[in-house]
């Protein structure tokens, strides 16, 4: 978690780099203490996660992730006061499927079955799914709570992405030092590991780096494109993380698994209405969409006939 919150304070040094003296001028009066409610729930919420993949795969962790959806949506008609459409509420019980489909497709693991690793028990991996999505409460809550403050606010992403990890920092360091008083935790020997694990020093260094990077681009798509192009390449991720587990072996094909994505990712897609269907879409827009699609279907026909 440390790691993420030093990777999230890089985006606030590349704020100040890339923008003018005049644009900092102008963010200034915003209270800095908005920000620490955000970095509270999303620590929370990675801490949450990285104790869950003790328990289940990288992938089910990402999959069942998805339930973010569901979370969101309830949160955005009680706190933000948003009208959900037919179309998301039939995305949600899709993901609320595939969610169900991926915990279940924990309890079939065909490499267990033949011995080629051993099989985690029901209740641990369970207990891993159980924290992975409590772990969405607290994300989903940060979403909202940033959508509200960034409203109120005239705060570029960057900034307030980069204000989260500096109070992440903070809040961290209070905690390792209470962790390592009460011996819970040695932050000395993680320094060890770290100094005699090329590997591991890499891998870390590598995330923080890669969490930058994420971060950086999650903001600049939804500036640039939009927050469904942001969700689609959320989406390629979790294939991706899954093809890797795959190719190295760290986990084997499940079919429920592959069933529980396809019906997750279709929710998530159809949520972000990057998927359409007419009888979800509002009574105005979908007569609109529906006289759009017969012109579209029409011009070929007519260039067609057209000696």
């Amino acid at each position: 978690t440390m790691l993420m919150m030093i990777g999230e304070f890089f985006c606030l040094i590349a704020f100040y780099a890339t923008t003018s003296r005049e644009d900092v001028q102008k963010v200034q009066d915003v209270p800095n203490h908005i920000f620490m409610v955000a970095c509270v729930l999303d620590w929370t919420a990675t801490t949450l996660v990285n104790f869950a993949y003790v328990f289940i795969a990288a992938s089910v962790a990402q999959m069942t992730r998805g339930s973010i959806v569901i979370f969101t949506c309830l949160l955005s008609v009680t706190f933000l006061g948003r009208k959900q459409q037919p179309y998301h509420i039939a995305g949600v019980v899709l993901v609320f499927v595939g969610i169900t489909l991926v915990s279940v497709s924990t309890f079939f693991d065909p490499a267990a079955a033949h011995g080629d690793h051993p099989a985690r028990s029901g209740t641990a991996q369970m207990f891993g799914i159980g924290l992975c999505i409590s772990a969405q409460v607290f994300q989903a809550s940060m979403l909202v709570y940033e959508e509200k403050i960034m409203s109120q606010y005239d705060v570029p992403p960057l900034r307030v992405v980069g204000m989260e990890g500096f109070f992440g920092i903070l809040i961290g360091g209070i905690v390792l030092c209470a962790l390592n008083a009460f011996s819970v935790e040695s932050t000395p020997a993680a320094i060890y590991q770290l100094t005699h694990s090329m590997p591991l020093l890499i891998a870390a260094v590598g995330s923080i780096f890669s969490i930058a990077f994420f971060n950086f681009a999650g903001v600049t798509v939804t500036q640039q494109a939009s927050a469904v192009a942001r969700s689609t390449i959320d989406v390629s991720r979790t294939i991706l993380i899954w093809a890797v587990e795959l190719a190295f072996g760290w986990n084997s094909f499940n079919v429920l698994q592959l069933m529980g994505f396809v019906v997750l990712a279709t929710g998530t897609m159809l949520y972000n209405r990057l998927i359409v269907l007419p009888m979800l879409e509002p009574r105005g827009e979908a007569e609109a969409l529906v006289i759009g699609l017969k012109k579209l279907g029409a011009g070929p026909a007519a260039k067609a006939a057209d000696p």
